[in-house]
């Protein structure tokens, strides 16, 4: 293992997520390395930080602060009084705007880590339950998970067959789809606390291109190794092209050099 190959494990070991093997590799270079370990302290005090701020995102520090308000106004002559409350409002915005930062900043945190799970068991092609038209891998996943499991039908790309699988720390459904290259679609339940939105996003991750998009209380991440143009043929915009059913959404596809 290189610095190189540390970078793409880093947030998994920090969270305890990577399997024994691949977790020896890091440790083992991070005992020789002459730079890594500091680069390893810097990111777990980041996401320390991250986990700080959202935790503090509580609904009690408004109703304090509103309180605080009442008492100035009630104490302070009618100049003080003006500029005690333009003050407290002042706190009351900069709170609230770090609290609102922290909470998105750990939800796009939680949604990298959901996104390298995809991508590496994937990568894995764990034998499937299943080996059915589209139709019947629906029926097939009905009443095994907590949330319906519709299948995307893309241009180019059939749903061939099926498994059940985790994200993490949620049970999923994962679709392998036929195309050029095959792909793999995980469908798991998800209370927003993923920064997944209705708009189809593209991150990469362990060589992979992942597409996450949610549906309601359902998030969809497909795995592919097809570049940015033939995801936007695959996921086309509604308005145009032909009508599939369940169709994806429109895709919004980040440069890399935007990617976090």
């Amino acid at each position: 293992m290189n610095c190189r190959d540390l970078e793409t494990q880093l947030t998994p070991y920090l969270d305890g997520e990577l399997i024994a093997e691949a977790r020896v590799e890091v440790e083992a270079h991070l005992a020789t390395c002459p730079t890594c370990p500091r680069h390893v302290e810097v990111e777990r005090h980041n996401l320390s930080a991250i986990r700080e701020a959202a935790r503090a995102g509580s609904p009690t520090a408004p109703a304090a602060l509103k309180a605080r308000l009442f008492e100035n106004v009630a104490r302070d002559s009618n100049s003080q009084r003006r500029l005690g409350v333009l003050r407290v409002v002042a706190v009351a915005a900069t709170v609230t705007f770090a609290v609102g930062l922290g909470h998105h900043e750990y939800r796009s945190h939680q949604r990298r880590l959901y996104e390298q799970d995809a991508a590496l068991r994937h990568a894995r092609q764990f034998p499937l339950e299943i080996e059915q038209p589209p139709d019947a891998i629906e029926r097939w996943f009905g009443g095994k998970l907590d949330h319906p499991v519709n299948l995307p039908r893309f241009p180019h790309a059939t749903a061939t067959g099926a498994r059940l699988l985790q994200v993490r720390d949620k049970p999923a459904a994962y679709i392998r789809y036929d195309s050029p290259r095959p792909m793999g679609l995980f469908v798991f339940g998800d209370d927003h606390d993923l920064d997944v939105g209705p708009i189809a996003e593209v991150n990469s991750n362990h060589g992979y291109n992942v597409v996450s998009w949610r549906e309601g209380d359902v998030v969809y991440q497909l795995v592919t190794d097809l570049d940015e143009q033939d995801i936007r043929d695959l996921m086309p915009s509604p308005q145009g092209g032909e009508s599939f059913p369940s169709r994806p959404p429109p895709v919004e596809v980040r440069p890399a050099s935007l990617q976090q």
